[in-house]
């Protein structure tokens, strides 16, 4: 039988945008988010990809035995707000134990010098214990 964890997070982050200025736009922000939270691992990915993750965890979002977590990138349309960019990370991972791990990545990545995090939360929980929830 699978082990499986849940998880549900979502990140607001404030970003000053000059469009004007050819700065931040959206093929822009998106590859910032990407490189500060993590690329994608689907479990149909070449071996290639597979070899590298397990080399280098840090430049992809946790994954399990069938691939890694999913991220959706929102970028607010009025270029006048602050509240820019909104990031959600989402998904089931198999095999995967380690809910704890889960939040302590998620927390270093809202952390991380590249963003300005305006608010943050998580909820992530496997088929045995209580949902563990971390904010800021």
């Amino acid at each position: 039988m699978s082990v499986w964890v849940h998880v549900a997070g979502i990140v607001r982050i404030d970003m000053f945008r000059f469009p004007e200025e050819g700065e931040n736009d959206e093929k822009e922000i998106i590859e910032l988010m990407t490189n500060t939270f993590g690329k994608e691992l689907s479990f149909y990915d070449k071996t290639d990809k597979w070899e590298d993750a397990y080399k280098h965890p840090e430049y992809y979002l946790p994954f399990g035995s069938e691939g890694s977590l999913k991220m959706s990138v929102w970028i607010n349309p009025n270029i006048h707000h602050v509240d820019a960019v909104t990031v959600s990370i989402f998904g089931d991972l198999r095999d995967y134990t380690d809910v704890n791990k889960i939040i302590e990545w998620f927390k270093k990545k809202c952390n991380s010098k590249n963003i300005d995090v305006r608010n943050a939360c998580i909820t992530v929980n496997n088929d045995y214990d209580k949902p563990v929830v971390w904010y800021m």
